[in-house]
């Protein structure tokens, strides 16, 4: 009996190890009261799910999360990603399954500006979609994944979404992650 009981304890004490050493903390803060209630919901995404998020990410990447804390405004607007003290910026409007998939894209993009050593031919969204599909369906399953493309490929006007989206897609998991770790490696 007590040796059960010490595994739990064992099991209990590395659950709670684990999500210490996940944890990312971020301060939403809405523009203005009329984002109060998409505000909210980011909260609760990501009380709900961001640990789990920052551990697909980084399983699928191979690299540990480079912040523990920063903020984001959520306004009506392009959500950004913004950088170090700079806030992340996410829409208000978005669908919860969008606000999900983009939250997951501009954290992305956070976790990528570890990597200073980059081709030149592959950009900032090229470099994300090497991992960024296998870590939404790791998390979510292929149809969210899928799903997840057809929004971003809808997208016009301040980046080609679509023609980045099919090239990486062109490539199998395999290739897409081997291309990811030669850009690790130069790092």
């Amino acid at each position: 009996m007590r040796r059960l009981w010490l595994g739990i304890v064992s099991v209990a004490f590395l659950q709670t190890t684990v999500f210490a050493q996940s944890h990312v903390k971020i301060n939403f803060t809405a523009e203005s009261g009329r984002f109060n209630a998409a505000t909210e919901e980011y909260r609760q995404i990501w009380l709900a799910e961001g640990d789990r998020m920052i551990a697909a990410i980084e399983q699928v990447t191979g690299l540990k999360y480079p912040e523990n804390e920063f903020n984001a405004i959520v306004f009506e607007g392009v959500s950004e990603s913004g950088r170090g003290k700079v806030p992340m910026k996410m829409r208000a409007s978005y669908a919860t399954e969008v606000k999900k998939a983009t939250l997951m894209h501009e954290i992305g993009h956070r976790h990528l500006s570890q990597l200073r050593k980059r081709p030149k031919d592959i950009d900032e969204h090229r470099l994300l979609f090497l991992w960024l599909y296998e870590a939404w369906a790791k998390l979510y399953g292929q149809a969210f994944a899928d799903d997840a493309v057809k929004v971003e490929s809808a997208r016009k006007g301040i980046y080609d979404y679509e023609t980045a989206w099919k090239w990486a897609l062109a490539m199998s998991p395999g290739e897409r992650a081997s291309k990811l770790q030669e850009i690790i490696k130069q790092n």
